[in-house]
């Protein structure tokens, strides 16, 4: 599952922007996406956790064979995919906001909160 240095395989990392979290609230403004391949819009799915799940989810991914250097979330090593968000609310119940955004549309960031993002997916 993970690479000598803690981060996933390749095969296995599927996000455009990996697992992470910022100490600040941000906004995410989208200029412009390439079409799906089926012709329609393009868009970035968003996967953003709520704050208190923080150390839960680090626990998941120490569970799931994390053992990479520094803080599993900050890495940015990996993309939590959908068998292991499956996982993750099987065992814990915790379920992230997804969110589709579309060109023109912007997505808030509240501090703390660990999210991921996937282009045309």
């Amino acid at each position: 599952m993970y690479n000598a240095n803690g981060t996933e395989r390749e095969d296995d990392a599927y996000g455009s922007t990996n697992l992470h979290m910022d100490l600040t609230d941000a906004v995410n403004i989208m200029v412009w996406a390439a079409a799906c391949s089926d012709g329609s819009p393009g868009y970035a799915l968003w996967h953003i956790f709520p704050p208190w799940a923080s150390n839960i989810i680090r626990r998941f991914l120490w569970e799931e064979g994390f053992r990479g250097p520094g803080d599993s979330i900050h890495s940015q090593g990996f993309y939590l995919n959908d068998a292991r968000r499956d996982r993750l609310a099987a065992k814990y119940n915790i379920h992230p906001y997804t969110i589709r955004q579309y060109k023109n549309e912007a997505v808030f960031i509240p501090a703390k909160c660990a999210h991921q993002v996937r282009c045309n997916p």
